[in-house]
């Protein structure tokens, strides 16, 4: 009889010995998920990255801004109007990203032409006061901006290794080659189909996003309402296709 309790004693020592390390495994391992998270949100985007994506913040709305009041001051004229519908779409996906990584709004308390950083605002005060001495000028405007935003977008995807940053750097960059393109064709006294390059001169028509039966890439000859299929006609500048992903 004593054997047989001095085995159960050695059983219950046993089980017990089993549950203290399963435990301890246990504790080990919340340990390192926790480790692993820290890691995780601590090296999310650099100081560089952080400050990059504010001056895209302020460099989007300043072309908001820019082109809604040339937009104003020349009766809804294109492309200004349709552009700021895009100006607004790219500034919300930076957004976006400030507020995924923390990073101070510069666009929190200011109103339309008021700008943090003082060479975005010198920009627009410039740029504006130029715009409004005639449409030809606004147009030129219109290229200038373009061309900066490009440029400031080429430099800002070499500096950055953040993916989802990058993504969207070049999601915007392709806008603005597609905006400038528009502008460009405004200066020369044409119109620009949406995205799809220079449109012919000998038809009329109006572009929309639904089938239409005009092709914004090349040669229009007749009249009708310009879509996203090809056809025949000329459009007035949309929309850019920009894919507006923050992710």
């Amino acid at each position: 009889m004593n054997t047989t309790w001095r085995n159960r004693t050695a059983v219950i020592a046993g089980a017990a010995l089993i549950l203290a390390g399963a435990a301890a495994v246990s504790a080990g391992a919340s340990t390192v998920t926790s480790t692993t998270a820290v890691v995780a949100t601590a090296s999310a985007i650099d100081t560089a990255t952080a400050k990059g994506l504010a001056f895209s913040r302020e460099e989007e709305r300043m072309a908001r801004d820019l082109y809604r009041a040339l937009a104003d001051t020349y009766d809804g004229a294109l492309p200004f109007s349709r552009i700021v519908n895009s100006e607004q779409r790219h500034y919300d996906a930076v957004g976006a990203l400030l507020t995924r990584y923390g990073v101070t709004d510069p666009a929190v308390g200011r109103t339309a032409g008021s700008y943090a950083d003082a060479t975005i605002q010198k920009l627009y005060d410039g740029w504006l006061a130029e715009g409004k001495t005639s449409l030809a000028a606004a147009y030129g405007v219109g290229v200038a901006l373009e061309k900066r935003d490009i440029a400031d977008l080429k430099t800002a995807i070499a500096a950055t290794s953040a993916a989802d940053v990058k993504q969207l750097y070049t999601n915007l960059l392709k806008a603005s080659e597609h905006h400038l393109a528009a502008f460009e064709a405004a200066v020369d006294g044409r119109t620009m189909g949406t995205g799809m390059g220079a449109a012919g001169m000998n038809g009329q028509g109006q572009m929309g996003r639904g089938p239409g039966n005009a092709q914004g890439s090349g040669q229009g000859n007749g009249q009708g309402r310009m879509g996203a299929g090809p056809g025949n006609g000329t459009g007035t500048v949309g929309d850019c296709p920009m894919v507006d992903s923050a992710s």
